[in-house]
């Protein structure tokens, strides 16, 4: 196979540029009338243009299958179908060797007509080794039927072209990635700072309780006893912007460390721009260079729901979702995943992506903040920072109070932070040009001030 021929093989099975409506629905194309199928209207607006991409699979399999056969792909199970007349007995391994980065998974023959059923979960990740071959030599004319020894022979070439190599660095595997690898403060008693969050009580029950179990298991380990099997630590947050997501991940993950449940003291951030690339086959090789950043520790995805992207018919997200679950399947016991997102967008996504819903059991969601709630956040800032106090505590918590009931802010303590910072702000320009400000004045919030904020900070 070529490379161009492998770009058109590619179009088959990438989820994105076969997305013919918008509910993912199964699509069947019959290889024997192919000009009917030429173009396709798509979600984008225009038109798609099939005839290549069906041609190649009708070269692919025309002598194994006959002239005459159909496929059936279906993108929510992640599964192809093939249905042909009985010409001759075709075998498992012939189909597998027509089709070398899916995986053929049975042939079923019945009086009249057979199907062959095609697992396509893989060919991403596949579809991103080949194309680093044909990085090698684009001109080569490969035989993709046996992926691991092409790759044995490129190693090997590597290995006798490093002999000759004076350049003996390694590489990291986030050098050309902007990820954010957070070192937990371990210093902390992190269980006891999570305990102490202002609300979120349903949110920290359940994880404290994943915490429990973890640390069962662990204890269990320790005295040779049997681990229940199958149990998943990745996690699903939901909820709304400044609810507290990232800071409970980060607690979670210095929890995890503290009782030697997690080997490596960090907490990966990250979202879609690490996780996808801009051109094909790129994006499984960099959501394979995060999640080996995060080995041993916790993967933070923030707004996780931008992975899958429905209206766009040419989105490499989908990609790094089946590497995603790939790399979660591979790494049950030195990785934990944490998908965070607002709670509807985050459905939708899960909806999309049920291989992700299946594997990911644990979920918590994180209820906006109470009146009380809030304003008690924004006094904890105060006190926790202690670089101003208020001159009237109990006027600040009356009209902040009124202040939220009234006007309803969004942004959670997102906007208790902006309200913090706007309190400095107008105490810099109440105090910043005297002529000799008192030790006092400089640590003193008015309520003159307090005013001053609520009135200055948006409220969504």
């Amino acid at each position: 196979m070529t490379f161009e021929e492998l770009k058109e093989y590619g179009q088959l099975f990438y989820r994105e540029n076969y997305k013919l409506d918008r509910n993912l629905e199964t699509k069947v194309f019959k290889i024997n009338n192919i000009k009917a199928y030429q173009r396709e209207p798509n979600d984008a607006g225009g038109t798609t243009d099939w005839t290549d991409n069906l041609i190649l699979l009708y070269n692919l399999l025309h002598q194994l299958l006959g002239s005459k056969f159909s496929f059936q792909l279906n993108f929510k199970k992640r599964t192809m179908s093939i249905y042909f007349a009985i010409k001759k007995p075709v075998t498992v391994a012939a189909l597998q060797k027509q089709l070398p980065l899916v995986d053929v998974v049975s042939v079923e023959t019945d009086e009249v007509s057979s199907i062959a059923t095609i697992d396509i979960s893989k060919f991403q990740a596949n579809y991103g080794h080949a194309t680093q071959l044909f990085e090698q030599d684009p001109y080569a004319d490969l035989d993709l039927s046996d992926l691991a020894r092409l790759d044995a022979e490129e190693s090997s070439k590597q290995s006798k072209g490093d002999q000759h190599s004076d350049s003996s660095e390694e590489t990291s595997p986030n050098d050309d990635l902007s990820l954010n690898v957070e070192t937990l403060d371990t210093d902390q008693d992190a269980l006891t700072e999570l305990t102490n969050l202002t609300g979120l009580e349903e949110a920290k029950h359940q994880i404290t309780d994943m915490v429990a179990i973890a640390k069962m298991n662990q204890l269990r380990k320790e005295q040779g006893l049997k681990v229940p099997a199958g149990l998943s630590n990745h996690m699903i947050f939901t909820g709304n912007p400044g609810t507290g997501k990232t800071t409970v991940a980060k607690l979670f993950a210095t929890i995890l460390y503290q009782n030697h449940i997690i080997p490596a003291n960090k907490l990966v951030l990250t979202d879609r721009s690490d996780l996808v690339g801009h051109y094909t086959g790129t994006t499984a090789d960099r959501t394979k260079k995060v999640i080996q950043a995060a080995l041993g520790g916790v993967l933070f995805i923030d707004e996780a729901y931008q992975l899958s992207n429905p209206d766009s018919p040419t989105d490499f997200g989908h990609e790094a979702i089946d590497q995603l679950i790939i790399g979660m399947e591979n790494h049950r016991s030195d990785l934990i995943v944490i998908l965070a997102g607002y709670t509807k967008q985050m459905e939708t996504f899960l909806n999309d992506n049920p291989g992700l819903r299946s594997r990911i059991p644990n979920r918590v969601h994180f209820e906006d903040y109470t009146t009380g709630e809030l304003t008690q956040i924004i006094l904890n800032m105060i006190k926790q920072e202690q670089v101003v106090n208020l001159k009237d505590p109990s006027y600040f918590t009356e009209v902040v109070t009124a202040f939220i009931n009234q006007h309803h802010p969004s942004g959670n303590a997102r906007w208790g932070r902006n309200v913090y910072q706007a309190m400095l702000q107008a105490q810099a320009r109440r105090v910043a040009f005297q002529a000799h400000p008192t030790k006092k004045t400089l640590q003193t919030i008015t309520n003159d001030d307090v005013d001053t904020a609520l009135m200055t900070t948006p409220t969504n």
